[in-house]
């Protein structure tokens, strides 16, 4: 892979273009880097009256309980003082919304089920009990 450096004060922003013949692998890594350059690696969470800055590749989802955003890693559930749109702003493109008041990463899960009824279980890797969703 080639790469190219063109500096110039005639430039407005910074932009990167990839030219390829056809989508690689490595191209889409490429992208995915360069999309979550500005995104931020840690979000602030709570646990009772204690912050902890929490980082967002830890995170296997956000998700509305109790009116409350809460973010759960593999061993704590932390609690978000965003709204969930907020959160989905945020976040890098290996997050995915998956419902009005669900966020998963998408490194986290373990499998997929298709039930009877057209809803899709997701099974994350370190939650016992499955996500339910319909399929759209």
């Amino acid at each position: 892979m080639k790469v190219e450096l063109q500096i110039s004060e005639t430039y407005k922003e910074e932009k990167l273009i990839v030219q390829a013949p056809h989508p690689t692998d490595k191209v889409q890594k490429v992208i995915e880097f360069a999309e979550n350059l500005d995104q931020k690696e840690t979000i602030k969470g709570k646990i009772d009256d204690q912050v902890y800055l929490v980082k967002i590749s830890k995170i296997q989802r956000f998700y509305i309980e109790n009116r409350k955003v809460l973010a759960e890693t593999a061993s704590q559930t932390y609690s978000i003082d965003l709204r969930l749109y907020q959160v989905l702003e945020i976040l890098p493109t290996t997050f995915i919304q998956i419902s009005q008041s669900e966020i998963i990463n998408i490194n986290s899960i373990s499998h997929l089920k298709l039930t009877h009824n057209g809803l899709v279980e997701i099974f994350l890797k370190t939650k016992v009990s499955p996500t339910l969703h319909a399929v759209t």
